[in-house]
Order: C-alpha cells, then structure tokens, then sequence
C-alpha cells in the first residue's frame, strides 16, 4: 500500500516539475513570441526619460529670458529679493500637474525638454520672455531577478550616464541568474517596450554600457536547477511517508 502511494507521489511530484508556472511562481516577464522583444540595437542610441505619473519635478520660471524669477510660482518658499527654491509639482494619475496661473497641464509621456517648451508656451501669454528649468526628483532604476541568494534592488539614478553595468554591479552582479537572457524594459514615446540582453558574450559587451534611464526595469532571469528544486518539493511527502511506515512498523 505505501509503496503504491510513494510511487503515486513520485509521479504527481514529476508533473508538477514539468510545469514552470507551478515550479518556478518567481519568474516574471515571460515572452511567449520572441517577435515581442524590441530590438537591441535601439539601446544603442542615447534615449530620453519620459515624465510618468508620480514623478515629482522641480520647476523653476523666470522671466526676461531668466533675469528674474516669477514670483508666483516661488512665493511659497522666498529666500530673499530676487531668489527663490523651486516648487515640487507631483504628476497626476491622470498625468497633471497644477500650476499657477496656467492651470492643469498635462506633462505625462513628454521628456523635461518637451515638458519644458510646453511650459514656456503657457507662459508666453503672461510672462515677458519666459524661461523654464525642470527636474526630475525621484529618479531610480529597479533591478529584479527570480533567483533565491539575490533580491530585487532600487538604484538612485543620480548620474545621466548610468550604463546596464553600472545597475548590475550595483546590485552585487548576477549571481544565479542568466547573463545571456537579460531584460530592459523601459516606457517609450512608442509604449511600453522589452528588450533582450544576452551579456555570455563577447561580441555583445557593446550592450554592457547602453545606457539606462529613470524607471527602467532591469530583469535577470534565474537559473533554474530543476533536480534540486524536484528533491525540494519531493521532500515533505517523503518525510509523511516515512513516518507513516515507522507508525505502520510499529503498529502491525
């Protein structure tokens, strides 16, 4: 009777090893179509940030071409004649922002360039000869990888020149996962956009130093070992059917 459900466990054990979703619930950013992924070499030409919902900005308008700054936009935080501290704005769930004087402006999907000149035109109906400076504050690229010994980093994007080396190495290298099926996923003019990586080459150490912007995704996908994991799950109904024949041992 036991040995008819240890070999039932092995069998129902062996299914559920062959099924990734139920073996491997971690794993994420999975392409069906490898027709979905954008092509690398797009990552090659320097790219933009684009402004997303949640992002606070700093925004700063003079008039005069810069000469002097607008008061209204500074008034809440003076620092003496002439001088001011910008004003956080944070996007919208709609992709707003509210500003003085202009009102609701929608900054979602532009780059600060854009969202600038944008601005500028607003304000050309009030302001002499406006002039806008824009910032991003809460700038980050997130790392994440299905593997057991490594989790999932938020990196400040403090520098504009931040590389895809630059985020693994920040997140202590790549430790179980794949160097040759790396993903980048990054929001675009285009939509959303997902890149494949392969970094176990050479020829492709290029793609090592593409470089990477705000709120981009950077997914190593984990090294899977799956006689490890099958012991691993095999093991509890093991230890039950081991205990139930030390019980039927002593019992009969």
């Amino acid at each position: 009777m036991f040995r008819k459900i240890f070999v039932l466990i092995v069998l129902v054990s062996v299914f559920f090893a062959s099924c990734n979703r139920a073996f491997y619930p971690s794993d994420m950013y999975k392409v069906k179509d490898r027709a979905t992924f954008a092509p690398a070499s797009e990552l090659l030409v320097p790219g933009e940030p684009l402004i997303q919902i949640g992002d606070n900005l700093t925004i700063n308008v003079y008039s005069n071409k810069g000469e002097k700054l607008l008061e209204p936009l500074s008034a809440a935080s003076q620092q003496g004649a002439g001088e001011s501290s910008p004003i956080v704005f944070t996007v919208d769930s709609a992709g707003y922002i509210a500003l003085p004087i202009v009102g609701q402006t929608l900054v979602a999907g532009l780059t600060t360039d854009q969202c600038e000149k944008e601005i500028v035109a607003l304000f050309a109906k009030s302001v002499v000869e406006p002039y806008v400076q824009i910032s991003l504050l809460n700038k980050r690229i997130f790392f994440m990888t299905g593997g057991t010994t490594q989790t999932a980093t938020v990196i400040p994007y403090v520098n504009e020149n931040t590389t895809l080396v630059d985020v693994i190495s920040s997140a202590g290298g790549i430790k179980e996962g794949k160097a040759y099926s790396i993903r980048l996923i990054r929001n675009t003019t285009a939509g959303l956009k997902i890149y494949a990586i392969d970094l176990s080459d050479f020829s492709q150490a290029k793609y090592s130093f593409v470089q990477v912007l705000p709120n981009d995704i950077v997914y190593v996908e984990p090294q899977h070992r799956p006689l490890r994991k099958f012991i691993e799950s095999l093991a509890p109904y093991l230890t039950l059917v081991s205990t139930g024949l030390l019980i039927y041992n002593f019992t009969r």
